[in-house]
């Protein structure tokens, strides 16, 4: 057959189906929404309307044997750019030019008085024309993630900034930016914390990404020396285990959940605090278990002169330190302590007794086991020393 005649066929073929591009949109559009639930979010007819352009510039440049306008791959991009903007990833974006070209292709098929190889050959021509319309799609979504990625860690950079240097956390430049980043101001906001040396950008920006996916609402950013991540109705415990998946052992702090902005720079403060008392011990630390040693620790050196004889007791003793802790872990009985730390209760009351004659307090007062307590919380820690298992009386 010549040539020319198979580009008159396919040019007869273009325009027959072209009449019925409506009802192959439908199908498309039909199709796409059961297969994509991402899709729920686009009004159905936009999306009509790009699939219906998009289906008769390929049917032109089909019949024509051109490559797609550039006009229709400019259309191409701007709509990645607007499909990112709305939060759809560019996988199913993608799927939905193969589902409208399936469509027409199988319209095209059906249409056709008989296959020809130069129908086989329209249909190759169709899928690069497919490719080319994708790959400008493609272009369009990645510019639009990484400008809005962009924005948003700047918009996530000076809400903490503001959130940190505001003195009751409710200036209204925190506020409009606390909402521009899909929080409430006036409900609960709850503050984890991770050492910041640990982290790249690439990486944070990968923890962002993820957070994102949790239920509620969580920000994270670097300031200083640590990550913050903050969060509204967010389980803490997922968000523990997002920032944890990465560094494995990392210590984090988490503070109390608290209401407003001013309550969000207190969460802050809580688990800052608590980080700081914790590192570098690759626990988990929260301000709720440990609230009088982390608010303490502010006037450490206040205290230093009260509270130091426990701690060179403590370096030289340290089965003193373990007798005095699990009597205060365990409601301060004696007999509970004992068998806690697999002692004898004489065992427990002489480390009692001990720790008495050496430091002066005695553990079994109030006022002695918070000194103990205290002073073991505070600067222990900083030492570096754990209680022995096999040291001597």
């Amino acid at each position: 057959m010549p040539e020319s005649v198979g580009e008159d066929t396919i040019q007869r073929l273009c325009r027959q189906v072209s009449e019925e591009i409506e009802s192959v949109t439908d199908r498309a559009v039909g199709q796409i929404r059961a297969e994509l639930q991402s899709y729920a979010a686009v009004p159905i007819d936009e999306q009509r309307g790009y699939i219906s352009r998009q289906l008769a510039a390929t049917l032109r440049a089909l019949a024509e044997s051109e490559p797609l306008a550039d006009d229709v791959l400019e259309r191409s991009r701007q709509l990645g750019r607007r499909r990112a903007m709305q939060g759809l990833p560019l996988s199913d974006v993608i799927e939905t030019y193969h589902i409208a070209s399936r469509e027409l292709w199988n319209t095209m098929v059906a249409t056709a008085a008989e296959p020809t190889t130069d129908l086989l050959r329209a249909g190759g021509m169709m899928w690069d024309l497919v490719h080319t319309a994708t790959s400008a799609v493609a272009v369009g979504h990645t510019d639009a993630t990484r400008s809005e990625q962009a924005i948003r860690a700047g918009v996530r950079y000076r809400f903490f900034e503001a959130l940190v240097r505001s003195v009751d956390g409710d200036h209204r430049d925190v506020r409009e930016l606390a909402e521009a980043l899909g929080f409430t101001a006036q409900h609960e906001f709850q503050a984890v914390c991770v050492a910041a040396e640990e982290w790249s950008e690439a990486q944070l920006e990968r923890l962002q990404r993820t957070l994102d996916t949790i239920p509620g609402t969580t920000q994270c950013s670097g300031h200083g020396t640590v990550i913050i991540a903050l969060s509204q109705r967010a389980p803490v415990d997922d968000i523990i285990r997002e920032v944890r998946l990465g560094h494995p052992g990392t210590t984090v702090g988490v503070g109390l959940g608290r209401p407003g902005l001013a309550g969000a720079a207190m969460s802050i403060t809580d688990a800052r605090r608590v980080l700081h008392l914790a590192s570098p011990t690759g626990e988990v630390v929260r301000f709720a278990d440990e609230w009088v040693a982390a608010t303490l620790a502010d006037h450490r050196d206040e205290l230093a002169t009260l509270l130091e004889p426990g701690v060179a007791v403590a370096a030289d003793h340290p089965h003193l330190v373990e007798a005095v802790l699990a009597f205060a872990r365990n409601e301060f009985s004696i007999s509970a302590a004992g068998r806690d730390i697999h002692l004898h209760a004489n065992s427990i009351t002489y480390r009692l007794d001990r720790w008495q004659q050496l430091t002066g307090w005695d553990p079994r007062t109030l006022d002695g086991l918070q000194r103990s307590v205290s002073s073991l919380s505070l600067f222990q820690r900083d030492s570096g020393d754990t209680p022995s298992d096999t040291a001597g009386e």
